[in-house]
C-alpha cells in the first residue's frame, strides 16, 4: 500500500475509533429505505429521488472513460434505493440553456474563442467548491435526445435561459458530421465520438441579445426569441421545457405548463 500509494496503510484500530466516534449522530437515521418508501407511497405520500452529476458521466451511458463511478441516469434511482421501477412516474431532466462540462473528455460543440468566455462569465461558470472553471459550449442536441432517451424523460427544467442575453444569434447542434458520416443520434463508440474529423451540423437562431429576461413570471412574457428557442428545443429534443429558470433566485423561475404535467 506504501509503495503503491506513497501514504501510510490505514489503521484499522484509528478507522474504527473515527468511525464509532460519529457513530450515535448516524444510527437514528439508519433504516430499511425500501420498506419506508413503500409505506410512503402506500399512504399516497410523493417521493422525489435528487441525481448528481449527469448522463454524460454516467459510467455506463457516459463518455467512458470521462466518467465518473456510479450511475447517474434516472435509472440508478431503482437500484440504489430498492424500489420497482414502475413506481417512478415522472423523471424530469435538469438541462442548461448551453452546454457545460468540467475537466476533460469529448465536448463536441465547446467555445474556445470569446462567446465561450462570455457565457463562462456571464452564468458564472465556475465550480462552487474548487472554483474550477467550466468548458462552456452550444446547446447539444444530440446529447439531449441521448439524455431523454436513456433517462426517459418525461420533461426538462432549462435553467440559465437569461445568460444567453449576452449572445446575438445562437447556434443547436443537430447531429454530428464524422468522417464524412451524418449522425442524428450519439454514437457510443469512442473512436468516434474522440475523432478529431468530428464536425457539429449546427442551425443558427436569432437571439435577443441585451434585454434582460430574469424578472419574466411567465412563458408569455419572455421576448419571441427567447419563446422560439425555447420551443425549438422542446420540438428537436422531443421533451416540452415545464420549467424555465431566468436567473439563480427561487423566484426566477417560470412554472411553463408544470402543474399539468
Amino acid at each position: 500500500f506504501t509503495a503503491l500509494y506513497g501514504i501510510d496503510a490505514l489503521a484499522v484500530d484509528v478507522v474504527f475509533d473515527e468511525v464509532m466516534a460519529v457513530a450515535p449522530r448516524i444510527i437514528p437515521h439508519l433504516t430499511d429505505v425500501s420498506s419506508e418508501l413503500e409505506q410512503a407511497w402506500n399512504e399516497g405520500k410523493s417521493v422525489l429521488f435528487e441525481g448528481a452529476q449527469g448522463t454524460m458521466l454516467d459510467i455506463d451511458h457516459g463518455t467512458y472513460p470521462f466518467v465518473t463511478s456510479s450511475s447517474c441516469c434516472a435509472g440508478g434511482a431503482p437500484i440504489g434505493t430498492g424500489v420497482g421501477p414502475k413506481a417512478i412516474d415522472r423523471v424530469l431532466g435538469i438541462a442548461k440553456a448551453y452546454i457545460t462540462r468540467v475537466g476533460s473528455g469529448p465536448f463536441p460543440t465547446e467555445l474556445t474563442d470569446e462567446v465561450g468566455e462570455r457565457l463562462c462569465e456571464v452564468g458564472g461558470e465556475y465550480g462552487v467548491t474548487t472554483g474550477r472553471k467550466r468548458r462552456c459550449g452550444w446547446y447539444d442536441a444530440v446529447v439531449g435526445r441521448y439524455a431523454a432517451q436513456v433517462n426517459s424523460l418525461t420533461d426538462v427544467a432549462l435553467t440559465k435561459l437569461d445568460v444567453l442575453s449576452c449572445v446575438p444569434r445562437i447556434k443547436v447542434c443537430v447531429a454530428y458530421e464524422i468522417e464524412g458520416k451524418r449522425y442524428d443520434y450519439f454514437p457510443m463508440d469512442q473512436e468516434l465520438i474522440c475523432s478529431p474529423s468530428l464536425k457539429p451540423i449546427y442551425e443558427e437562431l436569432p437571439g435577443w441579445e441585451g434585454i434582460d429576461i430574469s424578472d419574466c413570471k411567465r412563458f408569455e412574457d419572455l421576448p419571441q426569441n427567447a419563446q422560439v428557442y425555447v420551443q425549438y428545443l422542446e420540438d428537436i429534443t422531443g421533451v416540452p421545457a415545464s420549467i424555465i429558470a431566468v436567473g439563480p433566485d427561487r423566484d426566477q423561475t417560470i412554472f411553463n405548463g408544470w402543474e399539468a404535467r
